[in-house]
């Protein structure tokens, strides 16, 4: 995956949650970068956090922005969710214990688990939710 993903690629429309899927993309870059030059853990748990505060935000927003509109699968994308911030709380976890034998792979893999969600997902919901702008009366 390129670190180039998260511009036109991931851009659905919705330009509150382009900008956060953007944000959300660049704090994994931003870790993964920290990781890789040997930077203080202090950094690294900063940048984490970050990440983890930022993440939360998003995902409130999306899930508010599916309950205003009926979504119908909100359900099983609040559990993703859920998923995602259970793996990131994880990481943070293994992070902070010093079990993280391999912090670069942990944190890719994270980064992909998102795309993934942002290309399927989130696709499919800002599909909906732009339908639903397009709709008198929504």
């Amino acid at each position: 995956m390129s670190s180039r993903e998260g511009s036109t690629e991931l851009s659905y429309r919705v330009a509150s949650m382009d900008r956060e899927h953007a944000s959300q993309l660049s704090l994994f870059n931003d870790l993964k970068a920290a990781v890789r030059s040997g930077a203080p853990d202090s950094l690294v748990y900063a940048l984490l956090n970050e990440l983890v505060e930022h993440t939360n935000l998003h995902f409130l927003s999306e899930q508010l922005a599916m309950k205003l509109h009926a979504y119908e699968a909100y359900e099983s994308h609040l559990l993703e969710h859920e998923r995602l911030l259970l793996e990131v709380q994880n990481l943070k976890h293994s992070l902070t214990a010093g079990t993280a034998t391999d912090k670069q792979s942990l944190i890719e893999a994270l980064r992909s688990w998102l795309v993934v969600h942002i290309q399927t997902a989130d696709k499919t919901l800002a599909e909906y939710l732009s339908t639903r702008a397009a709709q008198p009366g929504t």
